[in-house]
Order: C-alpha cells, then sequence, then structure tokens
C-alpha cells in the first residue's frame, strides 16, 4: 500500500493492516487508541505493546498527531487555549488526592477509598474506562464521572514480569492463581519472556487477559541466563 499522511484517531482496521499490521495487531491498536481517548503523541504511539520499533520508524513519518493538524491562525490559537484550560479542569485519576476525587459529581467519599484504593493495587490507571471495574461505580453514575476526569497512563508502576517476586504479582487485580503458578512454574524452566505475545503462545494469559495486564508489565531480560 503507498502510504500517505493519516491521523491515528481516524483510522480503521483495514488500513491498519494495510500499513504492515496483522488484523489481531491492528484490533489492539484500535482498542488502545479508544482507550486511551486517542492516540496524541509519538511516545504513546510507541508505547502499544503491538507497535515495534521498526514498525514505529517507519510510519511515523506519515502520522499526523492532533497538534500537526491544527492551523497556526489566530483561530486555532483560541480554539486550542479553550481545549487546554478543559482538560485541566479534569481531575487526573492517577495522582489525585482524596479531595481531588470528592471534587468529582458521582464520586462519594466510598468511592473515593475504593478508588485509591484500587489505584495502588493496580499500580495506576491506564485509562479512564478501569473504574467501571469497581462495584461502587454504578452504571448511572459512571457516564457522568467520565466527562470530569482524565487518565495519564505515564503514571503507572510496570511490574518486570521476568524478575518479580511471586507475591508482588498475585497482589495485582489482574494477576489469578492459576496464571500465577504457571508464571512461576515456565519462568524457572525457561527464564522469562521477551514479550506479551510470547506468554500468550506458553499459554500463561489469554488474550484478553494479557492485553488487559499488558500496559503493566515490563520485559527485562539482559541478565537472564
Amino acid at each position: 500500500m503507498e502510504m500517505r499522511p493519516f491521523s491515528l484517531d481516524t483510522v480503521s482496521k483495514a488500513f491498519l493492516v494495510g500499513a504492515g499490521f496483522s488484523p489481531r495487531q491492528a484490533e489492539v491498536v484500535l482498542r488502545y487508541r479508544d482507550a486511551s481517548g486517542g492516540i496524541r503523541s509519538e511516545e504513546q504511539f510507541r508505547r502499544c505493546y503491538v507497535v515495534s520499533d521498526e514498525m514505529a520508524d517507519r510510519l511515523l513519518p506519515y502520522i499526523m498527531f492532533t497538534a500537526d493538524e491544527v492551523p497556526a491562525d489566530d483561530v486555532a490559537d483560541d480554539i486550542s487555549m479553550v481545549a487546554d484550560k478543559a482538560v485541566r479542569a479534569l481531575v487526573e485519576i492517577n495522582t489525585a488526592d482524596s479531595a481531588a476525587l470528592i471534587s468529582v459529581r458521582g464520586i462519594g467519599p466510598k468511592s473515593v477509598t475504593a478508588i485509591m484504593r484500587y489505584r495502588e493495587l493496580l499500580g495506576g490507571f491506564y485509562s479512564v474506562k478501569q473504574l467501571a471495574e469497581l462495584d461502587v461505580v454504578t452504571e448511572s453514575n459512571y457516564e457522568r464521572i467520565l466527562t470530569q476526569i482524565c487518565c495519564d497512563s505515564c503514571k503507572i508502576s510496570k511490574i518486570d514480569i521476568n524478575f518479580a517476586d511471586p507475591k508482588e504479582l498475585i497482589r495485582h487485580p489482574y494477576v489469578s492463581a492459576k496464571a500465577l503458578r504457571r508464571i512461576v512454574k515456565q519462568r524457572q524452566l525457561k527464564g522469562g519472556w521477551s514479550g506479551i505475545e510470547e506468554m500468550i503462545d506458553d499459554d500463561i494469559f489469554g488474550r484478553e487477559e494479557a492485553e488487559r495486564l499488558a500496559p503493566y508489565l515490563r520485559f527485562v531480560r539482559d541478565t537472564i541466563n
């Protein structure tokens, strides 16, 4: 496919497949985009675990991020200023303290405690949609809450899956006891993994489970024998 400038916020699965992704990888990119509320920078694009360095280097010259598409005139500057103010008014859920969270309409004292506890267990949120996993966030409040918050996924803490203590792993809400047993056993046999796809191939995680956990994992094998 002849490459032309494109925006990741509007591309289709078919376009991504034509650009070199497999159909499954294209679906992951689109889910990552939707969960993040858009892909706004090179760094954010590279953080998607199915985007290899080679793929990123090949596509980045053609990708137009939101900032690249804003015309440099007075009207655009005014719009940008309004947008910046709106973003600053949102509560960033990875750094918000209890006072900031309680200021969000739809979040009460009980919800604040649950959100902060869940944030600690996860290592931070990579998507505002993760709040829906909490029982205290009711369906009626969920949509209202989403309009008042944002999420900086750079704030999350990552687990070195090849070296992490089993006690650390089992504390994570996305790691089941069954997965932990497989991790420990396979890690002893092979030393570790180079990426999440390898863990899926080894039947450590199902694909849906892996995609949910992947943002929290770091793969370091330099010192593994």
